[in-house]
């Protein structure tokens, strides 16, 4: 969660959606670049190899670990026709992540429509616009797109939801519906916190719950929120018979590039991002990538998740955006001009050379 976002700002985000697009640029990228990378994704100790089998494996477990839950992953790359991919940059992508290649026009307008489809239908329409316009120094779009859809294993009883208050830390109460439900679950407490797990289907998805303690605030409970601290906790939870009142809600997160990209620049992989970026293994042409310079321009990230009695749905895309020289994409721009004085002009026919009309122009 990003600390620098306003303190009563909600966010959503899928930390798998944003790794699994940024794990398919690196297999573009080369150098200290890579391995700016591979610290960003906490995963700097694994070989190329490694890395992208460990994704491949993960995602394959959490598509079939339960099939009352709905949880699908799909990865697509979207490169400028004009351009070639390194074969094994594809082959990698195809293999591992089994990712959608595809070569497009992109100064059609109706390429961003193309897009856009994709992962509304990958969404399951919840996310339908995920790139507004393709620029002309636009070289390519690695994106995931993930879908999850699972009903709670002790589903809440709609006859008892309530509207009450939810205490906001800023702006006083606000009125919401709260739901009821109960059953054993995982539950760890201490002087600072609250952890309830809720799971779905066979209990091998779950939603966990964390709040701070009454006398707490969330600035309190966010600094101790890390992979070492939120181990420990689960390790000491316990199963008990409880009962869980939590709102019902819906949110949708827009991530744009000023918040995601400076967070992964801070998490070590700023150089993907600058003009000393090294993406030598992403086209197939070394003059191309030597006159492009390819390098990160954005990591747009869009969310969706609706909680209600019956489960929980949720979906997000990731679009890493590179960007390379606009004058070493497109084609010059020919010579303009402009008729804005007076001006002859002749209609004629070519074969003959007969001139059928002429005249001049003097004021329009």
């Amino acid at each position: 969660l990003n600390a620098d976002l306003p303190a009563d700002q909600n966010q959503f985000v899928s930390p798998f959606s944003v790794a699994m697009a940024v794990a398919m640029t690196k297999n573009g990228a080369g150098g200290t670049t890579k391995d700016g990378i591979g610290k960003a994704l906490r995963l700097d100790g694994l070989t190329d190899d490694e890395l992208n089998a460990s994704f491949r494996s993960l995602s394959e477990y959490l598509n079939g670990i339960d099939r009352t839950v709905n949880f699908s992953p799909a990865n697509s790359i979207w490169y400028r026709n004009t351009l070639t991919p390194q074969p094994d940059f594809v082959r990698t992508n195809q293999t591992h992540f089994n990712a959608e290649v595809r070569g497009m026009n992109f100064d059609d307008p109706a390429t961003v429509n193309v897009i856009n489809a994709w992962a509304k239908e990958k969404t399951q329409g919840k996310i339908d616009n995920v790139i507004d316009q393709i620029d002309p120094e636009h070289l390519m779009f690695l994106i995931n797109a993930v879908y999850f859809k699972g009903t709670w294993t002790y589903q809440f009883d709609k006859s008892q939801t309530r509207e009450n208050d939810f205490l906001a830390e800023t702006g006083g109460p606000v009125k919401v519906p709260f739901m009821i439900t109960k059953g054993d679950l995982a539950l760890y407490q201490d002087q600072d916190k609250i952890l309830v797990e809720l799971p779905y289907g066979n209990r091998q998805f779950v939603m966990t719950l964390i709040m701070p303690a009454s006398d707490k605030k969330m600035a309190d409970l966010l600094p101790q929120l890390n992979a070492k601290n939120f181990d420990e906790w689960l390790q000491k939870s316990r199963v008990a018979g409880v009962q869980v009142v939590m709102p019902k809600f819906s949110f949708r997160g827009n991530y744009m590039e000023n918040e995601f990209g400076s967070i992964l620049a801070k998490m070590g992989m700023g150089e993907a991002f600058s003009f000393k970026a090294n993406f030598s293994r992403m086209f197939a042409d070394p003059s191309v990538v030597e006159r492009l310079r390819p390098r990160i321009n954005s990591v747009n990230h869009k969310s969706f998740i609706e909680l209600d009695e019956e489960g929980t749905e949720a979906a997000a895309v990731t679009v890493v955006a590179m960007i390379g020289r606009v004058n070493e994409v497109s084609p010059p721009v020919p010579p303009t001009f402009v008729f804005n004085r007076p001006f002859v002009y002749l209609i004629r026919e070519k074969n003959s050379g007969a001139i059928l009309f002429m005249g001049k122009m003097m004021r329009p």
